[in-house]
């Protein structure tokens, strides 16, 4: 068994608090009627009418529904089934830039936020393509390879931070490189490749150099650069180390990043694909969605994915049942 949402299953520490909040306000019923009938003897006259075990499986039938209810929420699942999925779709790449200049703040909340609330946008509105995810700084390393399954894909982007990066620097050559490799060879018939594209997020900032040549090795396999900016022009310091630190040259200035929107449109246009500017809206993303969408397929397949089988109607019908008794039954003394 596991469970869909399972975050929600939290709450299920307020079950005790509420049950000792039930307790405390029937302990407080008794004192209150104590003090108003003039003793003990007298409030248990006052009360006679009233069953105290019928009180306590009410209390006890709201917390069976809220214990079942809050198990409903966190969509329980067991047994597993297969669907059959008929995908038609491109192959994308998603190349992102996580060295340390993608934490400045010239954006906001930082250019790696932004980089990664595009891609994340761009994943939710494409359907049927394969996804992949390269990350890059000194060295690039495939995250994700291609898959269909769109939620993993936003896993590992989720997990994208520029402190897990452990070489310095930005080789945007090697990066490209990489997702080259991640799209797969091109087709061994000899055949024009098709549908095969790569989204380059960055800063454009290069230590490297070898453009020229990774273009090249683009258009041989036939692979279309979709690239996106993020940053300014005017640029902004790059932290490092604690809070309101920012990194400095060997003279004691800080250093500044800017973006480069030179090789991130040299990567575009001379592959036959666009530059855009990452906004905080993201409306770049339709313009890139639509773009993608309006290149071959790279072909049909169809595919099996395991899929759970939801079973929250199960504590949930359970709650409902306990409600309705707590509802139903009265707290007073059956008639002898």
């Amino acid at each position: 068994m596991r469970f869909a949402a399972p975050d929600i299953l939290w709450a299920l520490a307020a079950v005790p608090l509420v049950a000792g909040l039930l307790w405390l306000a029937a302990a407080s019923r008794r004192r209150a009627l104590a003090t108003f009938a003039g003793g003990r003897f007298q409030a248990a006259r006052a009360g006679a009418g009233v069953s105290t075990h019928r009180r306590a499986v009410k209390a006890l039938c709201l917390l069976v529904a809220m214990t079942a209810g809050i198990v409903a929420a966190a969509r329980p699942q067991w047994g597993q089934g297969t669907e059959t999925i008929t995908r038609r779709g491109i192959d994308l790449v998603i190349v992102l830039d996580t060295s340390r200049s993608m934490s400045a703040a010239d954006v906001t909340p930082s250019r790696l936020s932004r980089a990664v609330h595009a891609a994340s946008t761009l994943i939710e509105r494409t359907a049927g393509d394969r996804i992949g995810l390269v990350t890059f700084a000194g060295e690039p390393a495939l995250a994700c390879p291609l898959t269909i399954d769109h939620e993993a894909v936003r896993l590992f982007l989720d997990a994208v931070d520029v402190e897990t990066v452990s070489v310095p620097g930005t080789s945007l050559a090697d990066a490209v490189r990489e997702g080259i490799r991640a799209l797969g060879p091109p087709p061994a018939d000899g055949s024009e490749p098709k549908g095969r594209a790569l989204l380059v997020i960055s800063d454009g900032e290069d230590h490297e150099g070898g453009l020229e040549r990774v273009v090249d090795g683009l258009k041989r396999a036939g692979v279309i650069v979709y690239a996106l900016g993020t940053g300014t022009e005017q640029g902004a310091p790059i932290p490092e180390g604690a809070a309101g630190a920012y990194k400095k040259d060997g003279s004691g200035k800080l250093v500044t990043t800017r973006l480069d929107e030179r090789p991130l449109r040299t990567l575009a246009l001379d592959t036959g694909g666009k530059y855009y500017r990452a906004t905080a809206a993201a409306g770049e993303i339709d313009d890139i969605v639509s773009a993608l969408a309006a290149m071959d397929a790279s072909g049909a397949g169809t595919v099996l994915r395991t899929r759970w089988a939801e079973r929250f109607q199960i504590p949930l019908a359970l709650a409902l049942a306990a409600l309705f008794a707590e509802a139903l039954m009265s707290d007073r003394k059956s008639a002898a």
